[in-house]
C-alpha cells in the first residue's frame, strides 16, 4: 500500500477493533465470567443477539457521518459484525475448555484471509487500498464463523430481539456494567495511540506507527493464547496450589517470551525493511520501544484474571480510567516532540501503569484466595 492508503487502513482498523472489541470483549467476557450467575447455557444465542443489536444500533447513530470515513464506512460496519460472530464462536469454545476447536476457528479465518489476500494481491499488486484487504478480513471472518457454528445456529432465537433486551438489561442492572466499561476503555486505551497521531501528526507518521503496530500486534497474539486459558480456568480454580501452579505455568512462559521479543527487536533493523522496502525507517525504533511495552503486558496483565475472579469491576474501570488519561496527557507532550516513538513511549509508561496496578491487586487477591482455601479445608 501506498503510506496514504495504510494510514487510511491503520485508522480503520482502530474503529474496528474498538468498536468489535467493546462489544465483543465485554459481552464475552460476562459470557464466562458469568456464566452461571446469568444462566446462559439456555441462552447462548440470545447473548449473541445482544451483540448484533449493539452493532444495528452503532450503525444506525453513525449513519449520518459515513462521509467522513473516506469510502470505508460500509466495510468498517461488515468487518465489525464479522469480528463479534468470529469471536464469540471461540468464545463459546473458551468457556468449554474446548481448545482445539478455539483454534481452529482462528486456523480457518487465518488461511481464508492468507489466500484471500494473495488473490487480492496478485490482482492489484502496488494499487492495492485500504477496502480490499479490509474485505478480505471480513469474508474471512465469515466463513471461519459458518464452519465452525453452522451446526449451533438457529437464527430465529439469535433475532428474538425481546429476549436479547430483557438479557442486556439484566447485564447492565448489576456490577457487570462496570466490567463491559472496563472493556471499552481498555479497547479505547489500546488505539488510543492511533487517534492521537490522526489528531497530531500527518499520514506519513500515522503510517510508520501502524507498521510498527502491526509487528507489535503479532507478538501480542501470544498474550492473547495466555489469557484465553487463564479465564475460563481461573474461573474453576478451587484451591490456591491450583492457583500457583498456573502462576508458575505464566513464569515458565515468560522465561521464554522475553528472549524471543528481545531477539526480534534486535533482528527487526534487518526484517522491517525487509518487509516495507525501508518505507518507514522510524518503524524499528517505534517497535523496539512497543516490545518492551509487550514483555511488561506479558509478565503483569495475566493476573487481572484473578481479579476478574474476585469480580473487582470497579477497580478495574477506575483503573483504565486513569491509565487512559496517562496516555492522552503524554501523548499531546511526546507526539509534537518525537512523533511516532512519542506515542510509543506513551504507550509504555500507560500500559506500564496498568499492569503493574494489575499485579499489585492480584497479590491481595492471592492472598484472600489462600485464605479462602485453607478455612475451607
Amino acid at each position: 500500500m501506498q503510506p496514504v492508503e495504510y494510514a487510511q487502513y491503520t485508522f480503520a482498523i482502530a474503529i474496528i477493533v474498538v468498536v468489535s472489541q467493546t462489544l465483543s470483549s465485554g459481552f464475552n467476557r460476562i459470557y464466562i465470567v458469568g456464566y452461571e450467575r446469568f444462566n446462559l447455557k439456555e441462552s447462548l444465542l440470545s447473548f449473541l443477539g445482544c451483540q448484533l443489536l449493539g452493532i444495528v444500533f452503532l450503525v444506525l447513530i453513525t449513519l449520518p457521518f459515513r462521509g467522513k470515513y473516506d469510502g470505508v464506512y460500509w466495510m468498517i460496519a461488515g468487518l465489525v459484525t464479522a469480528t463479534c460472530l468470529s469471536e464469540f464462536s471461540k468464545t463459546a469454545y473458551q468457556q468449554e475448555l474446548r481448545f482445539i476447536n478455539y483454534s481452529i476457528v482462528e486456523i480457518f479465518r487465518s488461511a481464508f484471509l492468507f489466500i484471500l489476500t494473495l488473490i487480492i494481491i496478485s490482482c492489484a499488486g502496488y494499487e492495492l487500498k485500504a477496502w480490499m484487504v479490509l474485505a478480505a478480513q471480513m469474508f474471512a471472518m465469515l466463513l471461519s464463523f459458518f464452519l465452525t457454528m453452522a451446526n449451533r445456529l438457529e437464527l430465529r432465537p439469535m433475532l428474538r430481539v425481546s429476549a436479547a433486551g430483557r438479557l442486556a438489561l439484566k447485564i447492565i442492572a448489576g456490577k457487570y456494567k462496570y466490567l463491559f466499561g472496563y472493556y471499552f476503555l481498555l479497547t479505547l486505551f489500546s488505539q488510543s495511540d492511533i487517534f492521537m497521531l490522526r489528531t497530531l501528526a500527518d499520514d506519513n507518521t500515522l503510517a510508520t506507527y501502524g507498521s510498527a503496530f502491526r509487528y507489535y500486534n503479532l507478538i501480542l497474539l501470544s498474550l492473547g493464547a495466555v489469557h484465553a486459558v487463564l479465564l475460563p480456568t481461573i474461573q474453576r480454580v478451587e484451591n490456591i496450589q491450583e492457583l500457583n501452579d498456573i502462576i508458575k505455568m505464566v513464569n515458565k512462559l515468560l522465561l521464554i517470551f522475553v528472549p524471543v521479543v528481545l531477539g526480534g527487536a534486535w533482528a527487526s533493523q534487518w526484517i522491517i525493511p525487509w518487509i516495507d522496502h525501508g518505507k518507514y525507517p522510524n518503524a524499528i525504533l517505534v517497535f523496539r520501544i512497543l516490545s518492551i511495552s509487550a514483555i511488561l503486558s506479558f509478565a503483569f496483565s495475566p493476573h487481572v484474571n484473578l481479579i476478574l475472579r474476585f469480580e473487582e469491576f470497579k477497580f478495574l474501570l477506575l483503573l483504565v480510567c486513569v491509565s487512559l488519561f496517562l496516555d492522552i496527557i503524554f501523548n499531546v507532550i511526546l507526539i509534537p516532540r518525537l512523533g511516532a516513538a512519542g506515542a510509543a513511549i506513551s504507550n509504555l509508561i500507560a500500559f506500564g501503569f496498568l499492569n503493574g496496578a494489575i499485579f499489585w491487586r492480584s497479590l491481595k487477591q492471592r492472598k484472600i484466595f489462600m485464605g479462602c482455601s485453607q478455612g475451607a479445608s
